[in-house]
Formats: structure tokens, C-alpha cells, sequence
């Protein structure tokens, strides 16, 4: 089991202090929440944080390569999707089309170090997260701007069974579970499978 670290933990050299921390990393690292990398872990962790699920030093740390991100309290195996209007790229008034990437997937195993042979969805729900603004002055870290969208995985597999990406228009024809961060641990919890 992985843990967490606080941030603290110094880096040596030759058995002294570098005078850099861990937190030093992760400032230079992913202090630039809208780019898509960063933006896609944090909507993991708003995900993982709406089921109760507090970060302390005795929860499990991320997982990279699970064939899912998250795992409910009860055990459901979710999907997180996240876009913006917004990019990291784009310049000001200029909107980026949302699009998730819903594709099947090759499952990692890593008890025996090889992917499935068939590409499947490998979870029981998707959320798909967006973030709203429109202005790139309004920070990723106020949960006002961001949208919901909880939609149990059959449905795709019903609908779009071989579907790479999915716009949000045509997401929004299969009739997700929309809320606010509020009701989304409620709502993934309770969303008939």
C-alpha cells in the first residue's frame, strides 16, 4: 500500500538535507491546474474527495494504473472525464468543443505485468466533469464553476458501444445525472448501475 506523503519530506544528498522539499516539486510541477494533465488528476481527486473520502496521511495514495481512477466506498469502479472551456493554450474569448474520450480501453494487471487482450470499458460508472468558466482569470479551485455528469457505463455500451469520444451535446441526448460537487458523492452512490 502506497502512502501519502505531507510534502515535507526532504530530498538528500549524500546523506544531508538538498535544501528542497517535496512540496517544492509539486509547486514547480502542478502549480498550472487548467493544463489537461493536472486539470484530469484534480477531477479525479474532486471525484474521490465528494464520497467523504478525506486525504490523510493513512489513505491510499493514487493509483496510476488501475484500468479505472476511482473506487466508491461501495465499491463502484469510476471514470473520470474532465474538460474546459477553457485551455492552457487558447487564447482569451477563444472556447475550446468539449469532447470526452470514452474509448475502450486495454486493462493493466499488475500482478502479472500484462494487458488484457480485449479493450473494453473497465468501470461500473463515468463522471464527467467540466469546468465551466469562460474566463481565464476564475481559478479551477472554485467548485461554483464546475458541472457533473454521472452516467453509468451500460449506457454508453448500449448507445455508443464502439464510440471513442463523445461531445457534450451528444452526451447530454443520453440523459446523465447532472450536479454541482455538492450531490455528486450522493449521486454516484445512489445512480441505478
Amino acid at each position: 500500500m502506497k502512502h501519502q506523503l505531507t510534502g515535507n519530506e526532504e530530498f538528500t544528498l549524500r546523506g544531508t538535507s538538498a535544501g528542497i522539499t517535496v512540496m517544492d516539486f509539486w509547486h514547480w510541477a502542478f502549480s498550472d491546474l487548467i493544463d489537461n494533465t493536472q486539470r484530469g488528476v484534480m477531477a479525479e481527486f474532486l471525484v474521490h474527495s465528494s464520497l467523504n473520502q478525506s486525504p490523510s496521511p493513512d489513505t491510499q495514495a493514487r493509483e496510476n494504473w488501475l484500468p479505472f481512477d476511482v473506487t466508491s466506498p461501495s465499491g463502484r469502479r469510476i471514470e473520470v472525464k474532465s474538460a474546459a472551456y477553457v485551455q492552457a493554450w487558447t487564447p482569451e474569448n477563444m472556447f475550446a468543443q468539449i469532447r470526452f474520450d470514452i474509448g475502450k480501453k486495454l486493462a493493466w494487471d499488475n500482478a502479472t505485468a500484462t494487458s488484457a487482450t480485449v479493450a473494453k470499458r473497465n468501470c461500473d460508472l463515468y463522471v464527467f466533469c467540466l469546468f465551466t468558466a469562460k474566463t481565464k482569470g476564475i481559478s479551477l479551485l472554485d467548485l461554483d464553476y464546475w458541472d457533473f455528469y454521472v452516467l453509468p457505463t451500460s449506457v454508453l455500451d448500449k448507445n455508443v458501444p464502439d464510440q471513442k469520444g463523445i461531445a457534450l451535446s451528444s452526451l447530454l441526448k443520453l440523459e446523465p445525472v447532472k450536479t454541482d460537487y455538492t450531490g455528486l458523492g450522493a449521486v454516484i452512490e445512489s445512480i441505478r448501475l
